[in-house]
């Protein structure tokens, strides 16, 4: 049995090579996110769910604030970790990244050769983008591309190397940070900063030559320790050509003094020291403490972290994404429910308001018009009564009948009329508002839309949360063979 699980690899062109768990891994998890489906074919992946369920509705504004905002910032995590790169001039940066990719991507040199701004990265083959495509490609630089100059000085080197964990590990190198009358193209401090804030880790490379303290690198160390002093380390670079022992002494207690004197987190700062071994003799490998190895593991070690938290925060925009399609289908049925009483208020209203106005009309009629159409406070009519006189003769006579007095005629004109007509004008009111307010639609969600909800969330929870919890058992698998290994 083998010690390390490794994934196989379908082979397209020449990288044909057995992927290690941890790369498949942040693989997986990436297309999780972004499935890459045919233009033609609707994907169905966690970053096309975050577009829908965030867009602009009525329901939208009704999302609690953080499950909006992490919606709408989704974004498919990167597949590996990035490593910015500064220090003063010729402190051997590029020479680091050639060392570590196994290949000489970067010029090395006493001169300045590095003037602008150089992303080294694993790819299908050697490739140099320009800027314009740099930018194109890797969203989180946007920013740094609006910057003045930059985009001209922007590159971004592929190298088909699998050395070390490089498949999994993107640096970028920056120009070395010099005092004097040198120009550079752009804002370099600025462009750093930007830089410093998706990097995983920032490596300050300083030269024991006498380079270390100058003090545009020191300015922009003491800067970036403000708000990224946990993503730092520094490293003293080239320490086999430092001297004997003395000298090398000497160097590093003036580089800490003043590394100290900058950076807050005295406490937790360290200054290790190394060389390219192999640009060392025999000699100086055995004598010379050399912590490149460490610098290594350091890397290893974040990009463990990286896969970890790749799946942890994969976990969360579950969470939150199922959350909002739950506010909104609750919210939806609520809608439904409301719009359906409105319209049984509309029709009870309607009926009660043709009611009312019928009693005021003929309210108007029967105390301002005399006019009695229905026959509510009619006389019983006139009719022929004979009469006897006192000669014993008989006459007729014609005499009204007695007035009707039940209770609509004396509502409708008990105190001249005046509290049934002020009790039907404000019943007519109250009908109004009753309008208003209960009869108002709300919006709700046409019945594609509801399915699409029930279509998220069942995707979700049957599939994307599997395929999120097989990614984890593979991490917890890969890691428990370590150990028995």
């Amino acid at each position: 049995r083998v010690a390390r699980q490794r994934i196989e690899m379908p082979k397209k062109g020449h990288d044909e090579r057995t992927r290690p768990v941890t790369e498949q891994i942040l693989v997986d998890a990436a297309r999780i996110y972004d499935a890459r489906e045919d233009e033609d074919t609707e994907s169905k992946d966690l970053k096309t769910y975050a577009a829908f369920l965030s867009k602009e509705d009525a329901f939208t504004k009704h999302l609690p604030t953080d499950l909006l905002e992490r919606a709408r910032n989704m974004r498919p995590p990167r597949d590996r970790i990035t490593c910015l790169l500064i220090g003063n001039h010729s402190a051997g940066k590029s020479s680091f990244t050639n060392w570590y990719v196994g290949e000489k991507i970067q010029n090395e040199s006493v001169a300045i050769e590095t003037a602008g701004i150089t992303i080294v990265r694993r790819g299908k083959g050697r490739v140099t983008w320009k800027g314009p495509q740099t930018i194109n490609a890797f969203p989180y630089l946007e920013t740094l591309g609006k910057m003045e100059g930059v985009t001209d000085f922007l590159c971004t080197e592929f190298s088909t190397s699998t050395e070390k964990n490089f498949p999994l590990v993107e640096f970028v190198d920056t120009p070395g940070l010099t005092d004097g009358t040198l120009k550079y193209p752009f804002d370099v401090d600025e462009a750093i900063m930007e830089l410093a804030e998706h990097a995983t880790m920032i490596m300050v490379f300083l030269d024991p030559i006498g380079k270390a303290l100058v003090s545009r690198c020191m300015n922009v160390v003491e800067k970036l320790a403000v708000e990224h002093s946990a993503k730092m380390s520094y490293y003293l670079t080239k320490f086999d050509t430092a001297g004997d022992e003395v000298d090398r002494t000497n160097v590093v207690s003036q580089i800490v003094q003043e590394l100290q004197g900058r950076v807050r987190a005295t406490h937790a700062l360290k200054l290790h020291t190394m060389f390219l071994p192999e640009r060392a003799t025999e000699e100086v490998r055995k004598n010379l403490p050399n912590k490149i190895g460490d610098l290594c593991q350091n890397i290893s070690r974040e990009i463990d972290s990286r896969v970890q938290d790749v799946l942890d925060g994969l976990s969360k925009d579950c969470a939150c994404l199922s959350k909002i399609v739950d506010a909104k289908v609750a919210r939806n049925r609520k809608c439904v429910t409301h719009n359906t009483f409105s319209v049984v208020w509309k029709v009870v209203i309607s009926l009660l308001s043709v009611a009312v106005v019928a009693a005021l009309a003929y309210w108007t009629a029967l105390n301002h018009a005399e006019l009695d159409p229905l026959g509510v406070c009619d006389s019983e009519g006139q009719r022929v009564v004979t009469v006897s006189q006192p000669d014993g003769s008989k006459i007729q006579e014609v005499k009204d009948g007695a007035t009707n007095s039940n209770l609509w005629c004396l509502g409708l004109r008990a105190g001249g009329g005046v509290p049934c007509g002020a009790g039907l004008l404000l019943a007519l009111v109250w009908l109004m508002y009753l309008w208003v307010t209960k009869t108002k639609p709300t919006d709700q969600l046409s019945a594609e839309d509801v399915k699409k909800l029930r279509e998220i969330q069942a995707h979700i929870n049957e599939t994307i949360i599997r395929k999120h919890k097989a990614l984890k058992k593979r991490l917890t698998e890969d890691a428990l063979d370590d150990q028995l290994s």
